[in-house]
């Protein structure tokens, strides 16, 4: 594995952020999908992503005719951190290092991100949703670096409230 991990604690931290982000993922494709065969499913998957993503069906993409559970943007989120996480263990060191002690990186990243949305609540524009996945994906691809940092930060059996 990459030297960006120093010990198994961080491999199981990785790996468990990986099939979390894997399993949402699955969720995202599963509600349509499950439409048919299992209703009640996918009723509940719907239910669950509608409490973070406004799921208009303009704005999302299709499978077997139904909507995604999450907008095209959502999805870019989603997927870009879903790659960003299975990417990190290949990113040379050195990028990685820099990356992590620059957080203007996700404000420049967000650029396109926000410009679009702007353009769209101001009514200057419409994008399609192929323009809001790939808005998101460029953001949430860098998440996964400062995610990971933090990881390493917490200190087992310590609390924000403990003395020591």
């Amino acid at each position: 594995m990459s030297a960006l991990f120093h010990n198994r604690i961080q491999i199981i931290l990785w790996l468990g952020s990986l099939l979390l982000s894997a399993l949402i993922l699955a969720g995202i494709f599963l509600a349509p999908y499950l439409r048919e065969s299992r209703p009640a499913w996918s009723v509940f998957l719907y239910h669950l992503f509608s409490s973070v993503c406004h799921q208009r069906p303009e704005r999302s993409f299709f499978l077997q005719g139904q909507p995604l559970a999450v907008c095209s943007r959502c999805l870019g989120f989603y997927s870009g951190f879903f790659l960003g996480l299975l990417s990190y263990p290949w990113l040379p060191s050195a990028l990685v290092r820099r990356l992590e002690n620059r957080a203007i990186i996700i404000l420049v990243a967000a650029v396109p991100l926000v410009v679009d949305a702007l353009g769209g609540l101001l009514g200057l524009w419409w994008s399609p949703p192929e323009l809001r996945l790939v808005t998101g994906l460029l953001w949430a691809l860098f998440l996964p670096v400062f995610w990971l940092k933090a990881l390493r930060q917490v200190k087992p059996g310590k609390t924000a409230g403990s003395a020591g």
